[in-house]
């Protein structure tokens, strides 16, 4: 896996917005000058990864200038943009039939009969490609405490004065 202070992997994949379908190049937001977060999941509708990007949204994150957020799952942009519009995520959404993930080093070799999954992980590429956050489990369905979102949240806070950091995780609220 990627580690605290590497420089990271660079990818493209496609990706869906507010429902416009695009592709996604790390390069490019990168020479932007935007940091990118990197939430990567096995798959849509899965109740820990949606209580994360619920928290992740709520803190508008996505709305910070310099910063863009990208959830990343194994999922079609089609899935990604229904997964979107259920949860009203404002935040990019990209499919990633492995490539990312094997990148990053959080690449399942298989997850329930599924083969090349992302694992649950979080990546934190600063704006100089080096890597200021990493984070993933083995385990997609097991809530953390404190979650990868109040840890991101510290560190965006160092880079980002005016970012929300008070942000829980309410994983109860999305397991039925």
């Amino acid at each position: 896996m990627i580690q605290d202070g590497q420089k990271a992997p660079d990818f493209a994949l496609p990706g869906v917005e507010q429902g416009q379908p695009d592709v996604y190049e790390l390069h490019r937001a990168i020479q932007g000058g935007d940091a990118v977060l990197l939430w990567f999941f096995p798959a849509t509708f899965l109740p820990t990864a949606t209580a994360e990007l619920c928290a992740i949204r709520d803190a508008g994150w996505h709305e910070v200038d310099g910063l863009s957020v990208w959830g990343i799952s194994m999922d079609s942009i089609y899935a990604e943009s229904a997964y979107a519009e259920e949860f009203d995520l404002p935040m990019a959404l990209l499919g990633d039939g492995g490539s990312a993930a094997e990148y990053y080093g959080v690449r399942y070799d298989e997850w329930e009969g599924h083969y090349g999954a992302p694992k649950r992980a979080a990546f934190l590429v600063g704006d100089d490609w080096n890597v200021a956050y990493a984070w993933a489990t083995d385990d997609a369905f097991a809530p953390k405490a404190p979650s990868p979102v109040e840890a991101v949240a510290e560190i965006l806070g160092e880079t980002f004065p005016d970012i929300e950091t008070d942000v829980p995780v309410d994983y109860e609220a999305y397991f039925g």
